[in-house]
């Protein structure tokens, strides 16, 4: 659940390592950039350091060193400008992030985030569409299996012409890091009236498990159906389609993300966000919730509720 653009950098620089010497040029460390700001949410960012390609033997444990806790973030909606706070947050994944309280997103409005950290300076420009909702969810079990199922949604097409969207899942209770769904991408214009959008889980690289797109029984989910600008649409489908080729030898990708930062990589993405909160396979949890966007707590206390009947 917790792969992240951090966790895949490291990843990729892993499998590289483990080539013949003669093939690896350390490079130099750069800065990865991950930011979002939600419609009616407070920004959020999480800085690292890639991992650099290098013959040498690194543990584990060194690779918080990658971590950035000390540079100065700052958003600003052309009006005011706010610092970011950095903090501790075991919720995310690398746990540590940069927010505020002090400034929401607002539909129609572009937001400027700019980044200082010793000889990196970053910056990057997203604006934040408005939100378009999901219409129905639907959870049906999978046809070959007693323990997994299939999520799909509904969204309006007529106002998804000329849209660009990008699906993420987030999985139990105590975590609060979206990822990219697996062939989450969308453009709207491929949509067709009626169509039911799947919804996969995110792939994982390198986890060490086989990979499956479905949920299992019991799965505390929040699906988010984000609707955003161009550019974040290009950075997101050039990351899932460099995320599906990597592992398949034959057709590697062959080219970088595109990215609206400057002066690092990573994303800097304004969403009209509509979330929906669901338990997956409970023959009992009030239907109701599986289309209103409500609050974990009262997702959870229907739960237990559901689970005492």
């Amino acid at each position: 659940m917790k792969t992240t653009l951090y966790t895949i950098l490291l990843a990729m620089a892993a499998m590289l390592v483990a080539c013949d010497a003669n093939y690896t040029t350390e490079a130099k460390s750069e800065l990865v950039v991950e930011g979002w700001i939600d419609e009616g949410g407070y920004p959020v960012v999480i800085l690292t350091r890639s991992l650099t390609i290098s013959d040498k033997y690194q543990q584990a444990d060194s690779l918080s060193q990658y971590l950035i806790r000390w540079a100065k973030v700052s958003v600003s909606d052309g009006e005011r400008t706010v610092v970011l706070t950095g903090k501790f947050d075991s919720r995310y994944f690398p746990p540590y992030v940069y927010t505020t309280g002090n400034m929401r997103g607002e539909a129609g409005k572009t937001y400027t985030l700019d980044v200082e950290y010793r000889d990196f300076h970053a910056t990057a420009t997203t604006t934040i569409p408005e939100t378009h909702r999901i219409e129905n969810l639907t959870i049906k079990p999978c046809a070959d299996s007693d323990t997994l199922y299939q999520v799909k949604i509904n969204i309006d097409t007529e106002r998804a012409n000329g849209a660009y969207y990008q699906l993420f899942t987030c999985e139990g209770k105590d975590n609060r890091l979206f990822v990219a769904s697996y062939l989450g991408s969308i453009d709207g214009k491929s949509l067709k009236k009626g169509i039911d959008i799947p919804v996969y889980r995110s792939y994982r690289l390198a986890t060490g498990k086989k990979y499956t797109p479905y949920f299992c029984q019991h799965d505390t989910l929040a699906i988010k159906l984000a609707h955003i600008d161009a550019n974040s649409y290009n950075f997101w489908s050039d990351y899932s389609r460099n995320l599906t080729l990597s592992d398949n030898m034959f057709m590697a990708p062959t080219h970088n993300i595109r990215s609206n930062v400057k002066g690092a990589m990573g994303y800097w993405c304004g969403m009209g966000a509509d979330v929906k909160y669901v338990v997956i396979g409970e023959p009992r949890f009030p239907t109701w919730l599986l289309n209103d966007s409500t609050s974990y707590g009262i997702v959870l206390a229907a739960k237990r509720a559901a689970k005492s009947l």
